[in-house]
Order: structure tokens, then C-alpha cells, then sequence
């Protein structure tokens, strides 16, 4: 087209038909790059979108797994604060009936965790592991594979192992009996080096349950998702590939994911003659890949029709192309003025081109550290008047509401609305400093002042009105709102990149100050160094106000506590979200229908996404939608809830009514049951079921307590203390007190009353 362009500019004219020609084959050749382009962007697309949206699926299966496996974690801390459960991994001469005693107290701990499959109790210098309210000699252990784990050592402490174990309930067979059934996943605690474990907590995990939390997201993806650890172990299988197996093992398409580094991503492979998208997602926290098949058909299905609709599209508009060409041929001479302004544009772009390249050396002056002879020839070949024996300032802007800013603007727009701020930034600047404006992206501008022999004082005060009169103008003029941080005073050139990343990390304080936020570094990295106190109160109140059903007094309160945060750390915010999280689960385990039906990885995911915020307002906001689903589901639960609080009433009565009367011959569940006008056999069960133990196991407790009390007194003799805990018989008052305390009441007392040595 430009040789007849160029022919009809030394006025050599071609025949119409020439003319119709050209115009007809460029047409055809543009509708078949359209047309191709078309399809194989959809094609494209159609990928990502369904990687996106498979990687978003697989992403919340992690961030669910990471919070289950939170939960184990808690529970077996729980339990090493038992001090039945610290007697059993450390003491190695207990009796028969000790031992018992202890189990039996390790029994009633109550462990609210979904699927538990099974908890060991390891102790290696008593050659005994407690499991079920049993000891076993260790050399007979069914579970022999953590025998070895624990003996060979290395492991790491609270980190799930991906197991095969005999099944709980036929421990009382032989050995060579019991096959391996139950998959599980293991968690180990101890306390020391990894390499000699001579004592740790076991906490076995059913894997059904991170089964049942994939199948309850999408039922459809238990047959499709893998989940492999970092040394490709299949730590969850599926029908084609088997729990413990290797990738290395199962297939070489596979272990290419288990090798790659990002943190996701997707490959296209032919498994078995069928063609599948695979995309896999790592945990940052436990190191595992989370992978899911996709049948490429779900992809390429409608591509077929979109092929058969492009071809038409391109019969149709080839043809109305050419009917239009046969019109237009005669206007060829319009094509001189296209051709003016295609050198117009290329004009404007080489007189730009100066201005784009000095942007590009000031982006690497300040995020790299560059050599002082290239930063000198730069200086020069741009004209900037740097003197580099001075000292150097930053202030880096922000432009507030940037998601919407995108939105609002396209982005030639917004490329021209920088260009206005950088032309006002370093107009203003310029009253005062040798400067340099960059357009660092994403919203954030930097401005560069190599500064005078002035003292500190007064730069402060002229770079502080300096700012405050930038955003005036650029709000004034250009519409946009500016936040900024001011840096601290550089003696190098060389440290503009730190001095950069720091206010960079300043404007992220503008979530508690708002749009046109002035932070300052300095301030920032005090605020950073105090310690912020976390309001457990403040907690208890949210959670009593979400039983009682009340969402002013829930939003008032979470508002509250964040607004505490104020002149704190980000870092503490992002806590405070964690700890509410992990106290609001605390407080609903003891009520199972909520447990199960509430959902807390929503504000983990909040607490991740707190520096995307333009103001706490916002962010408390995010917050209270999440605990408008909680709501939701104790309003539905309100029934179950004021049901376990009646009992809870009638299990505070009857320890009232204990600590009142322990001392009484007579007290016994009848005689509370009486008074409290209710069924024995009614008050037994609802008892036992509440608290994990009999009525009169706890009377019998009490009174014992009662009794170690008395005996501290040295002056009150043994059948005193028995007699006034409620024992009127004081034989079976010792044999009780044995059984219990695992020594006598006279050596009790001696324990007691002994002077140190």
C-alpha cells in the first residue's frame, strides 16, 4: 500500500482496478488475522479463566487445611497443659493404680476436634506408650511406624505426617493381626532437641477430614484434586493416584508440578490419552502443592462453536468489506492524510522519546544500586542538576482510591493525569529544591531534592508546606487525591532505594489516617517499635454479644477494638484480626452446632488484605460482613444454644450447692437432686454428659481438694480434715485419698510441711 502511496505521491496514478485490488487482498488478509486472533485469544482466555477460577478453589482448600491443622496444633498444646498428661511423659516409676488414676483423668479432658482419630502418649525413658486409657510396653506398640519416626528423631515439631496406622479399635489384637487401615495425618509435640525425643504428644487426624472439606466446597473436585508435600508424596489421593505413593512413581507429567517453584500456576498435559488442564497451588505454611485436574473439554468445548461463528463472522464482514472498498477506492487520496498524521504521531513520539528515557533512569536510580560513573554520565546526558557531594530527600505520593482511579480513567488517561501531577509536583518543587519527579507505577510518584546548606529545622518546615500545597493543587487542578511520605535526610545518592522502600511502607499507615494522609518515616518506625496489648475483654464481649444474638452491640464492639489499634503497628492490626479469629473459634467450641457451621478462614483472608485498604472505616466494614455470617448462623442456632446454657445453670447450681455442703455426711446427687427439684437419674445424666464425669466422682473430688487443703494446716489432725471434708469413714477416707492422689494423707502432709533442704 506504500509503494502506491508513494507511486500517486510522484503523481503516477494506477488504474481503479489496481486499486480495487489492493484495497480487496489487504481486507481479506486483515479479516483473517482478526479472525485467527479472535480465536486463539478465546481460546486463551477461556484457559485463565478457568485456572483463575480453579485457582481460587484450590487456594481456599489451603487456607481451610491451614486452619484445621491450626486446630490440631491448639488441641495438643491444650493437652500438654494437662498435668496428668505431664506426669505420663515424664515420670517412669508409676504404680498400676497411679497410672490408672492419671489416664483416667486424662480421659475427661474434653477435645472438641473433628474426625480425631486416635492420641498417643510417648514415654521413652518409662518404655510405655498411653493410648485409650491403656499403657503399652513400646516394643509392642501396634502403631510401630511412629515408633521408629520417634526413635529415629528429625522430625519437625507440630508439622503434619502424612501416615498409614492399624485402626484404633483393633489394638487389643495381635500384631500380626492388624492390618494397616486408617489414613491419617500426624502431628508430634515435644519438648527439646529433635534429635533424642524422650517424650511427645501424638495427635492422630483422620484424613476423611480434609476429604469432607474439599467435597464440601464442590462435590466434584474429590475425584479431581491431589494434594502432594514438598518431597512429592501423595499426602491426598484420589482414584487414579494413591495415598503415600510419589509422583516420582505415578507419573513423570506430575512431578514436573512437584518441581516448580511459584507459588501457582497450570500446565496442559495428556494423562492416559486425555487431555486435562492441571493447576496447582502451594501453601506458604505447610509446604504442600494443591493440584486439580480440569478435562480439557471443559475448556475447549465451546471452542468449536466459537470456530464455526468466526468463520461466519468472517464470510460476512469480508464480504461487506469488499462490497465497501468498491466505494471507498475512489477516496484512495484520503490515505495521503492518514499518512500526514501516522508522521504527526511518530513526531510527537521520538519528541517524547527524551522525556520517557530520563523516566526510565530515574525508575533505576531509585530502586537499584547503580555505578557513581553511569549515575554521573546519566546525570549529565539528561540534565539533571544533581549535586552528588549534597545531601538527598524523598517523598513518595500515592494517589488515594487507585483501584478506583483505574476504574474511572483508561489508561492513556491516567498516563496524561501523571504527567500533569509529576509537571505540578516538580513546578511547586522547584521554589525551594533541585528536584526530579518519577512515575514509579501503580499510582505512586516520587519525588527526588537534592537539598542546600540549610538546617534541618527549616527544611522540615518548607518540605511539610511544600506537600500540603501539592495536594492542594493536584486536587484543585487535576482532581486526585494525594497521600505522602516523607523520608529522612540522605547523605549518598546510593541509599535513594532504601530511603524509597521505606516510604513505600509508610503509606501503608494511611489506613488509619485516610486520603491525603502526611506520614513521615520516622514516625513510622516509632510507631513500629511500641507494643500493642491485645484486648482479651474486648473479645469476650464480642463473642457474649454474638450468643445473645445482638448485631449493634457486635459491630460497636468490633469497631472498638480495632479503632484500639491506632498508633500501632500494621503488623498489630493483622494480629489483632488472627487473635479475634482464633478466640471467636475458642469461643463456640463448646457449642458443637455453631463449631461445625462457622467458618473463620474468611478473616484470616481479611487479615492477609489489610495494607489494600484506604481507611480503617473500610477494613471494619470487610470485618463486620464477615461477622454478619456468624450471626447468621446463631440466629438460626438459638434454640441449641439457650438449651446448653440451661444446662450450664443447673451444672453452676450444682457446684454452688457442692462448695456450700461438701462438708455434710449426707450430700449425695440425691439430695442435690432434690433440691434442685429434679430427677436424680435426670440430673446424673445431664451431668456426666456436660462435664465428662459422674456427679458423684466430682462430689468425691471436691471433698478430697478440700481435704489436701486441711492437711496443709499442721495443727489439724487427719480425721479432723476427714471429718470436716464430708469423710465419716476414715479407712475409706485414705483408700479414696490413695487412689487419687497416688500417696497417703500422712505422707501428703510431710510432702507438704517438709522444710527445703
Amino acid at each position: 500500500m506504500f509503494t502506491f502511496i508513494s507511486r500517486n505521491k510522484r503523481g503516477a496514478m494506477l488504474s481503479y482496478f489496481k486499486i480495487f485490488i489492493s484495497f480487496v487482498a489487504i481486507v481479506m488478509a486483515a479479516n483473517i488475522v482478526m479472525s485467527s486472533s479472535m480465536y486463539v485469544n478465546y481460546e486463551r482466555h477461556s484457559i485463565k479463566q478457568v485456572q483463575t477460577y480453579t485457582a481460587e478453589e484450590l487456594a481456599q482448600i489451603s487456607y481451610s487445611t491451614n486452619f484445621m491443622f491450626e486446630a490440631a496444633k491448639m488441641t495438643l498444646m491444650q493437652l500438654y497443659a494437662n498435668p496428668s498428661v505431664l506426669k505420663l511423659l515424664n515420670q517412669v516409676d508409676l504404680s498400676e493404680l497411679e497410672t490408672a488414676s492419671l489416664l483416667s483423668q486424662v480421659g475427661v479432658v474434653n477435645i472438641n476436634l473433628p474426625f480425631l482419630n486416635s492420641i498417643y502418649i510417648y514415654n521413652k525413658r518409662a518404655n510405655l506408650i498411653y493410648f485409650d486409657g491403656k499403657a503399652f510396653p513400646i516394643s509392642t506398640f501396634p502403631d510401630q511406624d511412629m515408633i521408629h519416626r520417634l526413635k529415629d528423631g528429625g522430625m519437625a515439631n507440630l508439622h503434619p505426617i502424612a501416615r498409614k496406622i492399624p485402626s484404633p479399635t483393633g489394638y487389643t489384637q495381635l500384631l500380626t493381626e492388624r492390618p494397616e487401615k486408617d489414613e491419617i495425618y500426624s502431628f508430634v509435640f515435644y519438648d527439646g532437641n529433635s534429635t533424642q525425643i524422650d517424650n511427645a504428644l501424638v495427635l492422630n487426624v483422620s484424613q476423611k477430614w480434609l476429604k469432607n472439606t474439599i467435597e464440601s466446597m464442590d462435590p466434584r473436585m474429590s475425584n479431581n484434586t491431589l494434594v502432594v508435600d514438598s518431597s512429592g508424596m501423595i499426602v491426598l489421593g484420589n482414584e487414579r493416584y494413591t495415598y503415600l505413593d510419589h509422583i516420582q512413581d505415578s507419573d513423570d507429567d506430575l512431578n514436573e508440578i512437584s518441581n516448580q517453584s511459584s507459588p501457582s500456576g497450570y500446565l496442559i498435559k495428556s494423562i492416559d490419552e486425555v487431555k486435562y488442564l492441571i493447576t496447582y497451588v502451594s501453601s506458604p505454611i505447610l509446604d504442600w502443592k494443591y493440584i486439580k485436574f480440569t478435562p480439557y473439554e471443559a475448556v475447549s468445548g465451546k471452542l468449536k462453536q466459537v470456530m464455526l461463528w468466526t468463520l461466519i463472522i468472517f464470510l460476512v464482514v469480508t464480504l461487506l468489506s469488499v462490497l465497501a472498498v468498491r466505494y471507498i477506492s475512489k477516496f484512495v487520496y484520503g490515505l495521503f492524510s492518514s499518512k500526514i498524521r501516522e508522521l504527526e504521531n511518530k513526531y510527537d513520539n521520538e519528541k517524547t522519546s527524551g522525556f520517557e528515557k530520563k523516566q526510565q533512569f530515574l525508575r533505576m536510580l531509585v530502586t537499584k544500586k547503580m555505578e557513581d560513573g553511569m549515575v554521573r554520565k546519566r546525570l549529565a546526558r539528561y540534565g539533571i542538576n544533581f549535586e552528588l557531594d549534597r545531601g538527598f530527600m524523598t517523598v513518595l505520593f500515592k494517589i488515594d482510591h487507585y483501584e478506583q482511579f483505574g476504574e474511572q480513567y483508561s489508561l492513556e488517561d491516567r498516563a496524561l493525569l501523571s504527567y500533569g501531577m509529576m509537571n505540578v509536583i516538580g513546578e511547586l518543587a522547584s521554589a525551594h529544591f533541585r528536584n526530579e519527579a518519577v512515575d514509579l507505577g501503580d499510582g505512586y510518584i516520587g519525588l527526588l531534592l537534592n537539598l542546600d546548606d540549610q538546617d534541618s529545622e527549616e527544611i522540615a518546615v518548607n518540605l511539610e508546606e511544600l506537600v500540603k500545597n501539592i495536594q492542594d493543587n493536584v486536587e484543585k487542578f487535576l482532581g486526585a487525591s494525594l497521600s505522602a511520605a516523607l523520608g529522612e535526610s540522605l547523605e549518598e545518592m546510593e541509599e535513594l532505594p532504601g530511603s524509597i522502600s521505606l516510604c513505600r511502607e509508610a503509606l501503608a499507615y494511611k489506613l488509619f489516617y485516610g486520603p491525603r494522609s502526611l506520614l513521615y518515616v520516622s514516625g513510622i518506625k516509632e510507631i513500629k517499635k511500641k507494643d500493642y496489648l491485645f484486648p482479651e475483654q474486648a473479645v469476650a464481649t464480642i463473642i457474649d454479644a454474638l450468643l445473645e444474638g445482638d448485631d449493634e452491640a457486635v459491630r460497636l464492639s468490633c469497631r472498638r477494638m480495632i479503632e484500639s489499634t491506632r498508633g500501632y503497628s500494621i503488623a498489630s492490626l493483622q494480629s489483632t484480626v488472627l487473635r479475634l479469629a482464633l478466640s471467636l473459634k475458642e469461643g463456640m467450641q463448646k457449642f458443637p452446632v455453631l463449631a461445625d457451621e462457622i467458618h473463620y478462614g474468611p478473616f484470616i483472608d481479611l487479615a492477609g488484605r489489610i495494607a489494600g485498604f484506604e481507611t480503617l472505616d473500610e477494613m471494619i466494614d470487610k470485618l463486620n460482613e464477615r461477622f454478619e455470617g456468624v450471626l447468621e448462623v446463631i440466629h438460626r442456632s438459638q434454640k441449641t444454644i439457650r438449651k446448653y446454657e440451661r444446662y450450664s445453670g443447673i451444672l453452676s447450681q450444682v457446684q454452688a450447692f457442692v462448695e456450700q455442703d461438701y462438708a455434710n455426711p449426707n450430700l449425695n446427687p440425691e439430695l442435690i437432686a432434690e433440691h434442685l427439684q429434679l430427677s436424680a437419674k435426670y440430673l446424673r445424666t445431664l451431668y456426666l454428659k456436660a462435664s465428662g464425669e459422674s456427679l458423684g466422682e466430682y462430689i468425691t473430688r471436691f471433698r478430697l481438694d478440700q481435704a489436701k487443703s486441711l492437711l496443709e494446716n499442721i495443727e489439724t489432725t487427719v480425721q479432723e480434715a476427714a471429718a470436716r471434708s464430708g469423710f465419716v469413714n476414715i479407712n475409706y477416707f485414705y483408700t479414696l485419698f490413695k487412689k487419687y492422689n497416688g500417696i497417703t494423707p500422712n505422707e501428703f502432709r510431710s510432702l507438704t510441711n517438709s522444710e527445703p533442704t
